[in-house]
């Protein structure tokens, strides 16, 4: 039946309990293991926290082979 299929929505907005479980999972277990204790994906559970690191201020190096989208802004600030 249709109710036995379990269907997440993609973009479903983290709250901030969400969040701080996440980071208190994260110190003991991987990103794989986080995600399918909060019924949430590993690419997810990496994202909220590279964001939750940017957002405290985090820059990552101009020279880093991750920082193309940096890169290209280089010339425009």
């Amino acid at each position: 039946m249709i109710d036995d299929i379990k269907i997440t929505n993609p973009r479903h907005t983290w709250t901030k309990e969400e969040i701080e479980k996440v980071e208190k999972l994260i110190k003991k277990h991987t990103a794989r293991e986080a995600g399918e204790m909060i019924n949430r994906s590993k690419n997810a559970v990496l994202g909220v926290l590279y964001r939750e690191k940017v957002k405290r201020g985090y820059e990552p190096p101009l020279d880093s082979k991750y920082a193309r989208i940096r890169k290209y802004k280089k010339g425009f600030g």
